[in-house]
This record gives structure tokens, C-alpha cells and sequence, in this order.
């Protein structure tokens, strides 16, 4: 059905967040009506939403299901232009991100400094939103009757317990729970927003607006529309302009509908739309707005500026043939597919899995925080050393090659993903035009402060250590790892096993070695020393760094919840400032970065958001 002319709520964005506001509020006042405007498609039941081990489809090239930025060539990153995608679906990244259920840490909340978003403040509506199926049911931290559920999955790993062990023997601890906002230099199976019956995704179009609209309810929704800008007469948000997603032929006259809010206008598209949308609206920094030819309505320089990400690296590993990957999976093998479809009947097998099932959250030494350089130093000292709950750097297990398999020869592999939990970089991302159809000008700021390299390359370091100790381990593919020099003791090295039992390394072919001592001693019963690593070797892997690093599409701050004055866009209200009747809520208001994958962030701004919207409408039950 055509959605209304005329609603008291329209929430522009049906991202995790929008969808958690509209599904309460529907929820909370049947005579509330609600529209939600969506600029991609419905994901109700989509074979590729729902099945867990098919995220990896919306990142490929061809997906409608994400839209990909590009940011500015950088000379940080060797001249390359940076690609960051975001959700383009109903549920926004919540219907293709990577399901990992990874909780900020306490500080993180409270150093945001906002009245009311305190993590004390928080924890009840993070338990809110959740049905924890784990080992830890503490009640104090965890939910068990929110509609979006927690499990690890309906598949196991071999590689789960070997990857625990090698970092047990560096000296990590194990934990039960690496997500109750205070554990961290840790390592724990990672659980996933999946639920443990069905198997499926738990995004939050389907745990919020779909369950909604089959009640026929107040709730309508709008998909495959854009919204434009905000209508603000006489400094009050009155409705919104929507146009269709994508641009007609004749360009300069597109397609507009004004769609009238009577009560409140919410802004949730997204980090990187949402200052748009305001841009557009005339709500931004003056010398911005002019330049593109936009009339300025406020004056707030803040939209746009302090973009944040998390600085990810992928470098993969080769294993032996016997191990148990997903690699099949991934090719396409029919047996591997035919006996996933008759699993995922019953919510198990390999499509109820994300392929990432253990990790951990670490911190470096002080021997290798002097290792990363000054800059670093500096920055730990001021951000990292009073706060032991915030992780410097995330390490995972993905249980498969996940790049392009033309660049490694035919076997299985693991990947050891490694994340800066808060890079001191920041970008921006600004309008080129009044246009919704024009591309931003953006620019993420990878590797802009010398201080995000240290850690990089202590990353990479350290997730090789790991995987060194693993028994399945067989070595790294040159091509795709540093360009380390052909005599360094810490260059790549490939062992390839062949029937005959011989190996081959990467300086080429060793005939009469055996496999015995051809492998690591973790392989033979031995003790594993770590690499050293020359001054030459470390610029290796910070070319390297620099050539692979990439989004870990956990994009925020772009229109902070902070003072005016300090370039905030928002109050801790979540409203717009000076703008009566707008608000936003997405992950754009965090004014700093959280150590974690950031939907559970995302649902926590949508639930505080949800209650602050009933409040402002006067309503108690939300």
C-alpha cells in the first residue's frame, strides 16, 4: 500500500538504529503513525539476509544490497581511493554485516561525557534488545527477551580451540565472556547474531519493523525512495522531499514528493548519508554550503568532520589439507552446498555460520608500545593507560581465504583478521552538490596520523604469532603477504604438502626434507620462539599496511553528540541543534570510537534514541 502524504513520525532511514525506533514507537502507541523511508529495497526474507554464511555476496562487486563510497586518493595509502560500503537495504548494515556480537567497553560509553548516555545509563537497554543463548546468563549485563538473539552459531570450527590455545600459550587469558564492557587482553569464542534455532541473521528490520507491519499496524514503510532533504519553515522540521534512488535520464528535473511530518522528522541514514541529507537541507558549515550553492538555515560546521573507522588488515594463512574450513563453501563445492540446505532446515550446518567463531581483544606490552614509535607512545599515555578495559586491537579467526583466489594457489586457508579498535585519524565527508544524486566529496583519513601505524604493524605481527602456534598452520603465501627481503629470517614462507610428503618453500624447491622438519616445532611438539624482525622487515610490513589496510565498515561520528561549541551537531536529546522537531539517531552522534564491531552501538543508539523520541512525544511505555 502507498504509504501516507501526511504521518506524525518519518524516520528517514531503516538502517539498525531507524528500524529499532520505528518498531518501539509502533510498538509503544497504536495511534502514533510511523513512516519509515528506505532508499533500498525491503530485505523481508531475502535468501542472502537471512542465511548467515552468505554475507560475503553483498560486498561483491555488482551488490545492490550495499553502496560503495569512495574516498579521495591518498598518499598514505599509496595513492589508492580507499572504498567504504554501507548497508543499502532495509536493516542497513544489519542485514550485511558480519554478525559478530562484540559489545563496546564501559569507558568508551563514558567518555562520551553526555548526560543520560553514561554506560550505567546504557546497560539496561543493551539487555533490551537481546536474547543471550550463552554461557554467561548474568542478568546484571546480558538480555533474554529482546527480539534479536545471541549464540554461536549452528556450525563448529576445528580451527576454534587451536587458535584459543596459541594464544593461551603466548599468555592471553580465555574468558567465558569477552562482552560485559569490561574484559579485555583476552581472547573468547566470538558469539554471533544468530539465532540458534532457525539459524538466521538476526538483523533489525526483521526483529523490529517486519513483525510490526504484519500486525497492520501504524507503522508504514517506504522502500526504494531517497530522501532529498529536510523541509524547515520557520526554523521547525516539517516533512521531508524524497525523490527515487536512483537519478531519471533528464537529470535537472527529478522526480520530488514532499512527504509532511505533524510531529517530529528522525534522521537515521547513516554516517555518511545523514550529513548529506543535512547538508542539503541547509544545515552545516557556511563556507561548505555556498561553495555547492545550498542556502544556509544553521549555521553548525561540526556535520560532516570527525568520521571514524577501524583500521583492518586480512592477511591469510595456509593450513593443512585435512583441516575443516569453509573454503569449499566459498568455491561453491555442491556437496558442501546440497548438505548445507538439508542442515539449515534445521537452523544448522554451514549457512548458520559466519566463519569467524574465535578472537580476542588485546593490549601491547610496554616493551611493545615502545616498539610502535613515539607517536603512539604519546597517544597510549593519553588514551589507553588509565583505561584497562579498552582494547588496543582486535585479532579474529576467519575460518577461510576471503580474498580473491586467483592471487593463492588452490588449498585451505585461514584468515587472521586484526582491527584498530581507535585509530587517532579522522575524516570528512562533505556535499558536492544540492543534488542527492551526486557523489560527496570524501575522504576518510586512513593512516593520517603517524600514530595509527605502530599498532598496525604490531597487528600484523602479532596475528601471525598466533597462527604460528596452531597446529594446523603451513605457512604464508608470499605474494599476498610484506615484500619482506628473500634472506630475512621473517620472510614468508610457503610450504606447500604434497602426496609425496616433500615440501616446497617459497625460495623454491627442497627436495629429501621431510614434513617432520619441514614444519613449525608447534606442529612437532616443540617450543615456537617469535620472529625478529629487522628495521628493514618493519618497513615491509608498513608498505604493506599501507597497500591493504582497509574499512571494517563501522563508519560514525560524522554529526557528534557534543557541545555546539565544540563542533557537536547534536544534544544529548539527540536533537539537532537549532532546529525545533529534528532529530538524529544513527551511529553518526557517537562523538568517539567504541572498541567493538559497532551493531550492537548501532542498536543501542536506536533503543536511547527511541526512548528520547517518546519522550519528546510524550509518550511512557516505550
Amino acid at each position: 500500500m502507498s504509504p501516507p502524504s501526511e504521518v506524525d513520525v518519518i524516520i528517514c532511514g531503516g538502517g539498525a538504529a531507524g528500524s529499532v525506533v520505528a518498531g518501539r514507537l509502533a510498538m509503544a502507541d497504536p495511534s502514533l503513525s510511523v513512516l519509515v523511508v528506505e532508499c533500498g529495497k525491503n530485505n523481508y526474507n531475502v535468501r542472502e539476509v537471512v542465511r548467515p554464511a552468505l554475507y560475503l555476496t553483498h560486498q561483491a562487486p555488482g551488490s545492490t544490497t550495499a553502496k560503495f563510497y569512495k574516498g579521495k586518493a591518498s598518499k598514505q595509502l599509496g595513492g589508492r581511493e580507499p572504498i567504504v560500503p554501507v548497508g543499502n537495504v532495509l536493516g542497513g548494515g544489519s542485514s550485511i554485516n558480519f554478525m559478530m556480537y562484540t559489545r563496546a567497553s564501559r569507558s568508551d560509553y563514558d567518555d562520551w561525557e553526555t548526560e543520560g548516555w553514561a554506560a550505567e545509563d546504557l546497560i539496561p537497554l543493551l539487555k533490551k534488545t537481546e536474547t543471550y543463548h550463552l554461557e554467561n546468563k548474568d542478568p546484571a549485563i546480558h538480555g533474554f527477551e529482546g527480539p534479536l538473539h545471541v549464540s554461536q552459531g549452528g556450525h563448529k570450527s576445528d580451527t576454534t580451540e587451536e587458535l584459543l590455545e596459541a594464544a593461551k600459550s603466548m599468555g592471553y587469558r580465555l574468558t567465558e565472556d569477552l562482552q560485559d564492557l569490561k574484559e579485555s587482553n583476552a581472547f573468547s569464542k566470538w558469539p554471533k547474531w544468530i539465532n540458534p534455532e532457525t539459524g538466521r541473521r538476526c538483523d533489525a528490520a526483521h526483529g523490529f519493523i517486519h513483525p510490526q507491519i504484519e500486525k497492520g499496524c501504524n507503522l508504514h514503510l517506504l522502500c526504494d525512495t531517497k530522501v532529498a532533504r529536510v523541509i524547515i519553515e520557520n526554523g521547525k522540521a516539517v516533512g521531508v522531499e524524497v525523490v527515487p534512488p536512483e537519478a531519471p535520464v533528464d537529470s535537472s528535473a527529478p522526480v520530488t514528493t514532499t512527504i509532511k511530518a505533524r510531529k517530529l522528522v528522525v534522521v537515521s541514514s547513516g554516517t555518511l548519508s545523514t550529513p548529506q541529507i543535512l547538508e542539503r537541507s541547509g544545515i552545516g558549515a557556511p563556507e561548505v554550503l555556498k561553495a555547492v550553492g545550498v542556502k544556509q538555515v544553521v549555521d553548525l560546521p561540526g556535520v560532516g568532520t570527525n568520521y571514524q573507522d577501524h583500521n583492518l588488515i586480512l592477511p591469510t594463512y595456509r593450513v593443512a589439507p585435512e583441516t575443516s574450513t569453509h573454503d569449499d563453501f566459498l568455491l561453491g563445492n555442491t556437496d558442501v552446498h546440497e548438505q548445507g540446505e538439508r542442515d539449515f532446515a534445521n537452523g544448522k550446518g554451514v549457512y548458520a555460520t559466519n566463519f569467524l567463531d574465535a578472537g580476542g581483544k588485546v593490549r601491547p606490552t610496554e616493551r611493545e608500545i615502545e616498539e610502535m614509535g613515539p607517536e603512539f607512545r604519546k597517544f597510549y599515555d593519553e588514551y589507553f593507560k588509565d583505561a584497562p578495559d579498552k582494547p588496543v586491537m582486535f585479532v579474529c579467526i576467519g575460518n577461510a581465504f576471503f580474498g580473491n583466489r586467483s592471487l593463492v594457489p588452490p588449498g585451505k586457508y585461514v584468515t587472521i583478521a586484526s582491527y584498530l579498535e581507535y585509530p587517532a585519524s579522522r575524516g570528512t565527508i562533505h556535499i558536492t552538490s544540492p543534488s542527492p544524486y551526486e557523489e560527496p566529496e570524501f575522504d576518510p583519513g586512513f593512516l593520517a596520523h603517524q600514530a595509527d601505524i605502530g599498532p598496525n604493524v604490531w597487528g600484523y605481527k602479532l596475528g601471525r604469532e598466533i597462527v604460528r602456534r596452531m597446529p594446523c598452520y603451513r605457512g604464508e603465501v608470499p605474494g599476498v603477504h610484506p615484500k619482506f627481503n628473500p634472506s630475512s629470517a621473517a620472510r614468508a614462507r610457503e610450504i606447500d604438502i604434497e602426496n609425496s610428503g616433500e615440501i616446497q618453500e617459497s625460495t623454491g624447491a627442497i627436495a629429501g626434507i621431510t614434513l617432520y622438519e619441514a614444519l613449525e616445532p608447534t606442529q612437532t611438539g616443540g617450543k615456537i620462539e617469535n620472529l625478529v624482525y629487522t628495521e628493514e622487515d618493519n618497513s615491509a610490513i608498513e608498505e604493506w599496511v599501507r597497500e591493504n589496510v582497509a574499512t571494517t565498515w563501522h563508519s560514525m561520528g560524522t554529526c557528534a553528540m557534543k557541545p555546539r561549541d565544540q563542533g557537536g551537531v547534536v544534544d544529548g536529546k539527540l536533537n539537532v541543534y537549532g532546529v525545533e522537531g529534528l532529530k538524529l539517531a544513527d551511529l553518526s552522534i557517537c562523538p568517539g570510537n567504541v572498541g567493538a564491531n559497532t551493531y550492537s552501538t548501532a542498536l543501542l543508539v536506536g533503543e536511547k534514541a527511541a526512548v528520547l523520541v517518546g519522550e519528546y512525544l510524550g509518550l511512557e511505555n516505550i
